[in-house]
């Protein structure tokens, strides 16, 4: 089961292509959360907490597409999403919650 100490611990044990996985995997299960429409424009326009934030919404969907196509990411493109924030905590980790609940769709299929 992901909680939010097990993504930092993955992010905190992973060497750098690990973490490209890490980020990329979940960037793209957070842009298959988001709206048809928020997918074709890059960006959060429905406060349905699902998917990206407004904030986060086009470098998230930006950084999925680019996974999806290329399988993997660009070392600056994972910095972004493990850069902390004021308590510490990678960028990413804030979706822990949603990452948990697609992990759990895809151990029940």
């Amino acid at each position: 089961m992901l909680t939010k100490t097990t993504l930092i611990n993955m992010i905190d044990t992973a060497d750098q292509e690990k973490l490209a996985r890490i980020v990329g995997r979940a960037c793209v299960a957070l842009f298959r959360r988001q709206t048809e429409d928020e997918k074709a424009i890059n960006a959060a326009t429905h406060n349905n907490n699902r998917g990206f934030t407004q904030g986060d919404a086009r470098q998230g969907s930006i950084t999925a597409k680019y996974f999806i196509k290329n399988g993997t990411l660009l070392d600056w493109q994972v910095n972004q999403w493990l850069r902390k924030d004021v308590r510490g905590t990678p960028r990413i980790v804030k979706y822990w919650k949603q990452l948990a609940e697609e992990a759990a769709k895809k151990a029940a299929a």
